[in-house]
């Protein structure tokens, strides 16, 4: 049983403001199996035997216990182990073998989720990162309709639609309020004669946000988001820049490398 997978059985909240609801973790197979059918009292299990000289083999039957009638059926799962002198443990390997099975359709028995340890907490990076690029988009959104909004510009959102939101307003709260609700905004900002325009594209990398704009913004949304730039974080170094060259200290370097590839 060394090195033998790990599970964590969990109720996912499908909110990024909330976390999943976790039952248990670290659990077998066979014991997040377990879980998952008594979850809320819904299914009982019972494992039979039959013994065949040199094998048993295991059936497990899986079948409602306070679950709608709508809604019950009763499944067998099978496994077949090679008989020991060790009949726990003979048990607990099908128990494993069947719990293997039953945790590709666990979705038809529970509203839960069972996933492995390690794809569990994959899952919980890939919140918690959400949550870091929403907070840097709301974030620079907010800085950049303070900026426009304080050097006198009114706004016009979303130019998408037919009708707009808003045209030509100054009102910060209600802006950022329909700005959090949508994931694509157009805008146009207006100030005297002059009008530009930009797109903002929520949930990508955060410092992102920002895709185009026109000329003449560019002195108000260039110092807002370039601090938020990869390559200007103290961390930059450790960032892949996309950029990979080779350089050669003399043209007989070319020919040292034209032989290495033969």
């Amino acid at each position: 049983m060394k090195n033998m997978q790990t599970y964590t059985a969990y109720i996912p909240v499908h909110c990024i403001d909330q976390d999943d609801h976790v039952l248990a973790r670290g659990l077998s197979a066979s014991e997040a199996m377990k879980l998952a059918c008594s979850h809320g009292d819904a299914w009982k299990i019972r494992l039979e035997q039959n013994d065949y000289g040199s094998f048993t083999h295991y059936v497990s039957t899986v079948s409602p216990d306070k679950r709608p009638a709508e809604r019950s059926w009763s499944e067998q799962l099978h496994a077949t182990v090679i008989r020991t002198t060790d009949g726990v443990a003979d048990e607990a390997m099908a128990l494993e073998m069947i719990a293997a099975q039953f945790l590709r359709l666990s979705h038809l028995y529970w509203n839960g989720k069972i996933n492995s340890d390690e794809q569990f907490d994959k899952r919980v990076r890939r919140v918690k990162e959400a949550r870091e690029v929403r907070r840097i988009d709301r974030e620079i959104a907010t800085k950049l309709i303070d900026a426009f909004i304080g050097d006198g510009f009114t706004i016009t959102c979303d130019i998408q639609d037919i009708e707009p939101e808003f045209e030509r307003c100054s009102d910060r709260d209600a802006i950022l309020e329909y700005m959090w609700q949508i994931q694509i905004v157009e805008m146009s900002v207006h100030k005297n004669e002059f009008k530009g325009w930009l797109r903002l594209i929520f949930d990508e990398a955060g410092w992102d946000l920002v895709q185009e704009y026109s000329v003449g913004l560019e002195h108000i949304i260039d110092p807002i988001c370039e601090p938020y730039l990869p390559w200007n974080q103290p961390n930059a170094d450790d960032f892949d820049h996309g950029i990979h060259m080779l350089v050669l200290n003399s043209p007989d370097d070319v020919l040292k490398i034209e032989e290495m590839l033969k």
